[in-house]
């Protein structure tokens, strides 16, 4: 089992105190031992000296004699220096006999020293001086005894006292050390140490994994000999931030572009995090590297950003997107002079097939439709789903003559396709509206407008056709004066600047019974009081859909009046009918409103009838169907207004729960004179009663047209001939 660095901590401090402790208490001696040695051995050299040097004249003055000088030896010898207890001097010749001695001889360990006896250059002989060691002894005793305390002193010192605080702070930095490991090891992110060269010496285990090599197998590489980064927009390799960050000593990240080739050729998606190692005195000692794995959050950033441009039911790009396309389209315009066209398509005849076979096949529908158009277009144009059935293509680059042979291969592709659902063939047209974009284009919007407005009048000239825009002032006075006319009517709903008339039914049949029938009609007072017929103002409400607002203004009006009107017509019971857009039905709160207001005005729903066109009635099948289901429950009737204008809807007719069919006037104002005219309302007079409806004719303008209705079998005329429009709110 590895030790830990506590463990070893322990160790080191414990034989350095040990190490420290031998080294006093065997110094201290040895030390003091020697420093008395060698004082005492100074000593005794010096006393060898003096007396060598007092024999000295002696020898001089009996050259020859001077060794049998015995007694004036000794009494030099006891002169100079004086003996000390312990000592012992001794005078040799040169041959090495003891001529004299002073003191008494030692016992037991001794030092001597010597010093020669010189006849002028010549030695005679020498002077030996000997004192005892045991002084030394001691004292070197003493200074083992103070030497073992001191080491002991020592030995405590360093470790017993200091031990548990170092063993506790070397306890902490293990634990933040393990922590570190542990927390760098399960960490999801990939870390790099390296020194200040940019060679690897630490990698965790997820940087393993992302790399696809191991440490053993790294250590001690260059950063640029591991790691393979590339810009996932130009593909080609960049430096990691990591050598940025040892250069500049500052971090440095690469984010957003980077991606990771590991060694097993897997491409991963990363952000760079780097930052430099200092030490305390700023010096670069490495760097640290951080990678993360970004490959998810940048898919769902990518799709995120996918489903921001375009739709999510055909894949093409959306109205946003496409707005923008555009805006840089008119910019290159501008720039590079480079022209190119816009396409605004409406699909004609979708709302029969999404209300007939369901949403479903609405759906499938037009993903069959943007393939098929997309097969028509350049991969250099742009087709988007703006909204609906309405689609818009953006032409970059492309001339007039080219963008008429996309869009009538268009038309063709449209024209022959056929959408199969639940074993029934539908077909569906296609109205393209076309305008320029040029250097003279100023916002994406009005661009768009234009193809929108030439798209219109493709529409109202037949529809499945190329309409080009053309900006001529007769058009652009009456697109102006329809946008005007959008003002006056949001003014005149603000202001209450609607006023409601009536027109009342004449019976013609017994079968009907006594109750009155009347239609409300609606005008808008101008400002200066001027009564404004709806033929000047409902295009640009139907256009700009602010008919559901004026609906619901009709309604609350006529409920809120509704005690009133009735008391006004007597009592033999009343039928108010009230007519209602296309824009109403497809509006999903109007029978929540309707429901609302029957509530508050505690309306008979037996006295209301809602009118709706026959155009309505088909181009909204189903929800008009439901709108009319939902209304019946409580108890309101419906007709069918202009009926006989479509040359399908008699197919239609059996299905829709209506109660009255309102014949178009365009076939009663010429009965007089038409027999075709006669024929036609006679077919679909004859044909309402069949189904159980009861039919009003419209346009009945004088006396004869009524007798004719009458003859034939209408149930109720209608028209100038029975009553002018009269305002129904007397003030």
């Amino acid at each position: 089992m590895t030790p830990s660095i506590p463990d070893k901590l322990d160790r080191v401090l414990l034989h350095l105190s040990l190490t420290i402790s031998i080294v006093v208490v065997f110094g201290l001696p040895a030390v003091s031992a020697f420093i008395a040695y060698s004082d005492l051995s100074k000593e005794l050299t010096f006393k060898a000296r003096i007396k060598a040097n007092a024999q000295k004249e002696m020898i001089t003055t009996l050259p020859q004699t001077w060794m049998f000088a015995e007694n004036r030896m000794q009494g030099i010898l006891a002169r100079e220096p004086v003996l000390l207890e312990n000592e012992f001097v001794q005078i040799f010749d040169d041959q090495g006999n003891e001529l004299t001695s002073a003191g008494e001889p030692i016992k037991g360990r001794f030092i001597q020293r010597s010093y020669p006896l010189y006849d002028m250059d010549r030695i005679v002989g020498r002077v030996v001086v000997s004192t005892s060691l045991s002084h030394v002894i001691h004292n070197t005793l003493v200074s083992s005894v103070l030497g073992l305390f001191m080491g002991s002193l020592v030995l405590l010192v360093l470790w017993f006292i200091p031990v548990k605080k170092l063993r506790r702070l070397s306890t902490e930095l293990s634990e933040e050390k393990q922590q570190a490991e542990v927390t760098l090891q399960s960490i999801h992110d990939g870390v790099l140490r390296t020194d200040k060269k940019g060679s690897l010496v630490y990698l965790n285990p997820a940087a393993e994994k992302l790399i696809g090599r191991s440490f053993y197998e790294l250590n001690r590489k260059a950063i640029s000999e591991i790691l393979t980064l590339i810009d996932e927009q130009t593909n080609s390799e960049v430096e990691s931030a990591l050598y940025k960050a040892i250069n500049t000593k500052r971090s440095a990240s690469c984010q957003g572009r980077c991606s990771l080739i590991s060694h097993d050729n897997r491409t991963i998606a990363v952000e760079e995090q780097a930052v430099p190692l200092l030490d305390n005195s700023g010096k670069l000692i490495g760097g640290v590297l951080c990678l993360s794995d970004v490959t998810i959050f940048r898919k769902r950033l990518k799709q995120q950003s996918w489903q921001a441009s375009h739709d999510s039911l055909t894949g093409l790009i959306n109205r946003r997107e496409f707005e923008e396309r555009v805006a840089k389209a008119i910019e290159r315009a501008q720039v590079e002079r480079r022209s190119g066209l816009l396409c605004f398509m409406d699909l004609d005849g979708f709302k029969i097939v999404n209300d007939t076979c369901g949403h479903n096949a609405g759906d499938e529908l037009l993903i069959q439709l943007s393939r098929i158009i997309s097969a028509q277009v350049r991969t250099s144009d742009s087709l988007a789903r703006l909204g609906g059935d309405e689609f818009g293509l953006l032409l970059d680059g492309c001339d007039e003559e080219r963008g008429r042979i996309i869009a009538n291969s268009i038309l063709s592709a449209v024209k022959n396709f056929h959408f199969f659902y639940n074993g029934k063939s539908n077909t569906v047209g296609i109205s393209i509206g076309m305008t320029s974009v040029t250097s003279r284009s100023r916002k994406a919007k009005d661009v768009i407008s234009e193809a929108d407005s030439a798209c219109y009048w493709a529409k109202e000239s037949g529809r499945h056709r190329l309409c080009i825009f053309q900006d001529n002032k007769a058009e652009l006075t009456a697109r102006r004066d329809e946008v005007s006319w959008v003002e006056r009517i949001k003014s005149a709903l603000e202001e209450d600047r609607f006023s409601l008339y009536y027109q009342t039914f004449q019976t013609l049949s017994e079968r009907t019974g006594p109750r009155q029938h009347l239609e409300i009609l609606l005008r808008m007072v101008s400002e200066s009081g001027e009564i404004i017929l709806p033929g000047r103002f409902f295009p640009a409400a139907e256009r700009y859909n602010l008919m559901p607002q004026i609906d619901q203004w009709v309604i609350n009006k006529v409920f809120s009046e509704f005690h009133n009107i009735r008391a006004d017509h007597g009592d033999s019971g009343l039928m108010v009918n009230i007519n209602l857009s296309g824009a109403s039905i497809n509006c999903l709160e109007l029978c929540d409103f309707i429901k609302a207001k029957i509530t508050e005005y505690n309306i008979d729903t037996t006295s209301i009838c809602f009118e709706i066109t026959e155009t309505v009635a088909v181009r909204n099948l189903r929800a008009a169907t439901d709108f009319i289901n939902e209304c019946k429950e409580i108890g309101i009737q419906f007709a069918i207004d202009d009926f006989g204008t479509g040359a399908n809807f008699f197919s239609y007719l059996k299905n829709i729960p209506v109660d009255y069919l309102k014949i178009d006037g365009s076939f009663v104002k010429n009965i007089e004179q038409d027999e075709v005219d006669r024929a036609m309302t006679e077919t679909i007079n004859r044909i309402g009663h069949l189904l159980g409806k009861i039919t009003i004719a419209e346009f009945a303008e004088n006396q004869p047209i009524i007798d004719i209705l009458n003859e034939i079998g209408v149930d109720f005329a209608q028209g100038f001939g029975v009553c002018k429009p009269m305002p129904l709110i007397k003030t």
